[in-house]
């Protein structure tokens, strides 16, 4: 069975004539605001690559697409998992040289 997904409301007010100024709709500001957001929430560690995606209301493939264009990498390490990883992987290539070695 699926899990529902609940979801809230949140507004907030924008002056009109800045709309008009940036020549855009209140939906076309709306998606440009939530992609902003999703951009920045998983650049910062915030949210995954998966949920912000969802979030910006974009598909994997165009949100990655849009990561592309703001030149941030889709792989977004912390730098406590970047450590963690490091550390994996030469501990991986010990037991692998001792096992070459002997």
């Amino acid at each position: 069975m699926k899990k529902e997904i609940k979801n809230t409301l949140i507004s907030f007010e924008v002056p009109e004539s800045f709309l008009l100024s940036m020549n855009q709709t209140q939906e076309e500001f709306t998606e440009k605001v939530l992609l902003t957001i999703s951009i920045e929430l998983f650049r910062t560690h915030k949210l995954s690559f998966g949920k912000a995606s969802e979030l910006s209301g974009l598909s994997k493939e165009l949100f990655k697409l849009e990561l592309f264009r703001r030149d941030i990498s889709i792989i977004n390490y912390s730098p406590d998992d970047l450590e963690k990883e490091i550390e994996d992987l030469n501990r991986i290539n010990s037991n692998w040289n001792s096992r070459c070695t002997t």
